[in-house]
C-alpha cells in the first residue's frame, strides 16, 4: 500500500538561510609586484571616492579599502581587500 505524503506529519528541514551581506574577499599580492609597480589599491586613489565626505559615491563602505587599513593588512598577511569597482583618474 502506498502512503500519501500530502497528509503525513513529515516536515522537511528548513533551507539554509541566505547571507544577508557579502563578505570581503582578500586577494594575495606578490611582494615583488607590490614593491616594483606603482600599485593603486585604496579608496583615496579611486575616482568614486569623495574625499570631502570621506565616502564612496557608489555607496560602498570604504572602511575595508582605505589606504591605512590596506597597508596594515598587506604587512600582516600579504593580502588586500581589493575593490572591484576601483577606477583611476
Amino acid at each position: 500500500m502506498r502512503k500519501d505524503h500530502r497528509h503525513s506529519t513529515f516536515q522537511r528541514p528548513h533551507p539554509t538561510p541566505k547571507r544577508l551581506r557579502t563578505t570581503i574577499r582578500f586577494d594575495g599580492i606578490n611582494p615583488a609586484d607590490f614593491s616594483t609597480y606603482d600599485f593603486r589599491f585604496a579608496c583615496e586613489d579611486c575616482s568614486h571616492f569623495d574625499a570631502e565626505g570621506s565616502r564612496c559615491t557608489l555607496g560602498y563602505d570604504p572602511q575595508w579599502h582605505r589606504k591605512s587599513f590596506q597597508q596594515k593588512s598587506y604587512e600582516l598577511s600579504g593580502r588586500m581587500a581589493l575593490c572591484r569597482f576601483l577606477e583611476i583618474d
